[in-house]
């Protein structure tokens, strides 16, 4: 059954860089088995054995959504834990398998680091900057991980009791991290205008020295 793994990475910071990777997450299954043949008896275009997308797969006559929190290894999505645990039960090298996920997440983060700290030197209120990632992570038979996409600002609807369970916990924590400051419009608006004063100075600076 083909499947992937919806991860919740939350940046507080691009410099220095503060990844934190929520430890939970939810797992997608197929409602379709996938198979791999080729030719004309090759169903490619079956898009619900080749697609995980949730909003895809629940049109889907088989799909199974879930009734319990507490039953997270059920149905077409189980949460991140449950398959964790399924996979070392059946040997696998967790330790191995989490540290390419993080290898990914690094990487494709210090791809786009040099343009996010660049935009954000242009943004008075630095510390209220913070972006929730959805990375989805599709896995092959070897379990090697594979980044499909990296959404901003990811879905949290819950449209199960596994839903709301891992996405409640997950807004909270995120909350909790960021520490969201109070804005103070008068120190704001003294700071832009300290800004221009100086911003005045340098130009007229620069002219009578030319």
């Amino acid at each position: 059954m083909k499947f992937d793994l919806r991860i919740y990475v939350l940046v507080t910071s691009y410099d220095p860089l503060r990844i934190y990777v929520y430890n939970e997450g939810l797992t997608r299954f197929a409602s379709e088995p996938y198979r791999s043949e080729t030719g004309e008896n090759a169903a490619m275009t079956n898009k619900f054995a080749h697609l995980t997308n949730y909003s895809i797969n629940k049109k889907h006559e088989k799909f199974q959504n879930n009734e319990a929190a507490e039953r997270d290894d059920q149905g077409n999505k189980w949460s991140l834990s449950a398959l964790s645990k399924h996979l070392e039960n059946i040997g696998a090298d967790m330790n191995l398998f989490w540290s390419r996920i993080y290898d990914l997440i690094i990487k494709s983060l210090l791809c786009v680091q040099p343009r996010v700290v660049t935009a954000q030197k242009k943004i008075s209120s630095k510390n209220n900057c913070f972006e929730l990632y959805g990375y989805d992570i599709m896995v092959d038979d070897n379990l090697a991980p594979w980044i499909l996409e990296v959404n901003l600002s990811p879905s949290l609807s819950a449209d199960s009791p596994l839903d709301m369970n891992i996405k409640s916990g997950l807004v909270s924590d995120m909350f909790n991290l960021i520490g969201v400051k109070k804005f103070d419009r008068r120190r704001d608006n003294l700071t832009k205008m300290k800004n221009r004063f100086k911003n005045t100075f340098k130009t007229k600076s620069s002219g009578q020295r030319s």
